[in-house]
């Protein structure tokens, strides 16, 4: 009767699903700090963010910058002596928000747009800090969304000045500090002020919020412009707009009508007037700066205001030369080029109405080798394949379309369901310092019409919308599909490239999502007790070789082993090998000698081992397809499947990079540790599978500590 095989089936791990409302970042804890600080009468220094030249960047910024001769690093109550600094003072709005030498304002934008919504702020910016006496220990702290869960961030009060002037974020007012701090708090997040260089104002909404982000192109024809803004307003969303630059000289030059290119600009309002016998729409924008404002029509200068009712006038705050002005909605669409929305609660029909979502967050990673295949755009399907694939069941329509559907509206067939789609690509900022920065990334989906190999169906698979693609940190996709199910592939452009990502799936009503991932199991003929097919000649040959390098008690240990694979192993198998190690010797007695109180090889044990030897050699030269004498990852994946064994991702991507070379190759030697290794894994299994259905229960920790060690 044959072997039967194992399957693992992996089971989240408890520790997996249970998570704090709010993580301590690096594991510093602002009030264990604090209490500590105040106790031994010290002023809190920060050593995970050093003030140092380090903290504040790594090129225009960086050790040696001519930008930063004269920089010294001070605390409030040093800047402000004689006089006492605030945390707050007055209460925080937007006008305290003004730009200083970093190129950070989409941060500080989108930072003035919060100030509009004080349940937001007071998340990101908590209460009860402030720089009283009986209070004061020189540190403070901050809240960021970060890919799927919130983090609390403290920093020292320690700020880059020059001249005694704050070099960065200022406050109108030159003793308040809640901006500089949280400016600081985000660039220890990002591992430096010089990484928060250039951005979109989204990214710091989503990191203020945990939202989802929508960017609209203002070029394109949109008559709902007006009520969709309006519409985000009442919400309570945070918004904002910038002018797209074509070429670094352009960026921040100066249009003739006062606005900066390359800019982001907060929406902080909106009103309709009447202006003769015709409405006029307007919106109020605030430039980060604090000045540098539009001059065209509306603008507070704008002879038009003149015959506005003063009263209306004094209402909207018309020339008061703070950064913040009106435009009219036609100017506002001809001069920028992007309108950028944070949705808290997303309503892909702007129609505000207010709802739950069930929501999926998904942690992955493109690693090269293994799960870095590139957009297929630009890839054929046999590297496409090896991307994170991520299988969607749309179970029902939306309640509205079912409303629709009774109704029987002219017009409308098939209900449809709402998918939301974000998928962002985590901590590349912080991999500024080492020349990274983001990738262009996208995700596609494709309707699943059957199950099966990832590798064999995704070929005859529709795609159901155009590739969604970008150079940007985030993406989101809005979709409205037939319920059934689907496929989400996120890729990075070119193959090859790594990073880690977040994708995060909305709808309306229940659904199911889950990574598809290969089985892990094997064969029940890898799993069969090894005999040995020689006979005559050959089994006779392979015997002398075994005795000529066995000691006296015809045992083979490592070194025994070492010499005989190196010097005779031409007569077991035909490939050229280089030359196992000590190291590889000893894995490969380990295993076949397992029961062995001698540790050393028999002449039956160096028999099986033979066996399997040739075996792999087979494998081995059919699936070396370019015949380089190594295999590569994509190779591998296949060899390992046609011996019998099926592993995860995860799995993999671990025992590749523990058993090949720097380059992620595996040579023949190296090749055969691997799958010893892996044999001894599956038979370990196989030992705790006690009811003999071929089947076993494990987590994921457990599985990955069995798979990998030692």
């Amino acid at each position: 009767m044959a072997q039967p095989g194992i399957t693992i089936h992996l089971t989240k791990d408890p520790s997996a699903t249970v998570a704090a409302r709010v993580f301590p970042y690096r594991d510093q804890r602002y009030q264990d700090l604090k209490r500590r600080c105040l106790r031994e009468r010290r002023l809190f220094v920060d050593p995970e963010f050093q003030p140092r030249m380090e903290s504040l960047g790594y090129h225009e910024l960086g050790p040696g910058s001519r930008k930063l001769q004269g920089m010294v690093w001070k605390r409030p109550k040093d800047i402000c002596a004689p006089g006492i600094p605030h945390f707050v003072l007055e209460g925080m709005n937007r006008m305290d928000v003004c730009q200083g030498q970093l190129g950070d304002c989409w941060f500080l934008a989108a930072a003035a747009s919060l100030t509009l919504y004080p349940p937001l702020l007071r998340r990101v910016v908590p209460s009860g800090q402030s720089f009283q006496a009986a209070d004061y220990a020189g540190i403070f702290h901050f809240q960021f969304w970060q890919y799927g869960q919130w983090v609390d961030v403290v920093v020292d009060d320690l700020l880059p000045t020059k001249d005694n002037k704050l070099l960065f974020v200022r406050s109108p007012t030159d003793d308040e500090f809640w901006v500089p701090l949280l400016e600081k708090a985000y660039a220890k997040l990002n591992d430096s002020y010089e990484a928060m260089n250039g951005g979109f104002m989204n990214e710091a909404f989503v990191d203020f919020t945990g939202g989802i982000g929508e960017t609209i192109r203002l070029k394109a024809p949109n008559p709902k412009l007006f009520k969709t803004i309006q519409a985000v307003l009442n919400k309570g969303s945070l918004m904002g707009a910038h002018i797209q630059v074509t070429s670094l000289e352009d960026r921040e030059a100066q249009t003739s009508q006062g606005l900066v290119k390359g800019h982001t600009y907060s929406i902080t309002g909106i009103h309709k007037l009447t202006f003769g016998d015709r409405e006029v729409r307007l919106l109020r924008l605030r430039n980060p700066w604090g000045d540098k404002e539009w001059t065209g029509r509306w603008s507070d200068k704008s002879p038009v205001w003149e015959y506005v009712d003063p009263e209306l006038r004094a209402k909207l705050n018309v020339d008061m030369r703070d950064g913040e002005f009106w435009m009219q909605l036609k100017d506002f669409v001809q001069h920028f080029d992007m309108l950028e929305i944070c949705h808290f609660c997303p309503d892909t029909d702007g129609e505000g109405s207010s709802h739950c979502w069930d929501v999926d967050c998904f942690q992955g990673r493109w690693v090269k080798g293994h799960s870095a295949g590139g957009h297929q755009s630009i890839q054929p399907w046999d590297l496409f394949w090896i991307n994170p694939q991520f299988h969607v069941a749309l179970l029902g329509p939306d309640e509205c379309q079912l409303r629709k559907l009774q109704r029987k509206e002219q017009g409308h067939k098939d209900p449809t369901c709402t998918l939301l789609v974000s998928l962002m690509q985590r901590d590349q900022r912080r991999r500024r310092n080492r020349g990274k920065d983001f990738l262009i990334i996208g995700f596609q989906i494709f309707q699943l019409s059957r199950a099966g190999q990832r590798r064999e169906m995704l070929p005859a698979l529709r795609p159901v919308s155009p590739p969604s693609i970008d150079y940007s940190r985030d993406i989101t996709g809005y979709f409205r599909l037939p319920p059934g199910d689907y496929v989400i592939i996120p890729s990075t452009h070119s193959p090859f490239q790594e990073a880690d990502f977040t994708l995060r799936i909305f709808t309306e009503k229940k659904h199911q999502c889950l990574e598809m991932d290969e089985e892990i199991s094997a064969e029940g003929k890898v799993l069969q007790v090894m005999k040995p097919p020689m006979t005559g000649q050959d089994q006779r040959l392979v015997e002398e070789t075994f005795l000529k390098y066995a000691g006296q008690d015809q045992r083979a240990g490592p070194a025994e082993l070492q010499a005989l694979l190196n010097q005779d192993g031409s007569k077991i198998v035909s490939l050229n090998m280089e030359g196992f190690s000590a190291e590889q010797c000893r894995k490969l007695i380990q295993y076949f000698c397992q029961g062995s109180q001698s540790g050393k090889l028999t002449l039956h044990d160096f028999l099986q081992f033979c066996v399997r030897l040739q075996e792999w050699e087979r494998i081995f030269a059919m699936y070396d397809m370019d015949r380089s004498g190594t295999m590569n990852t994509h190779e591998m994946r296949l060899a390992l499947e046609a011996a019998g064994f099926h592993l995860n991702k995860r799995t993999m991507e671990a025992l590749v990079k523990k058993y090949s070379d720097p380059w992620l190759q595996i040579d023949f030697e190296r090749f055969v540790v691997f799958m010893t290794h892996v044999e001894k894994v599956f038979w370990l299994c196989k030992s705790r599978d006690v009811s003999g259905r071929g089947e076993i229960n494990m987590t994921e920790k457990e599985w990955m500590e069995l798979s990998t060690f030692p």
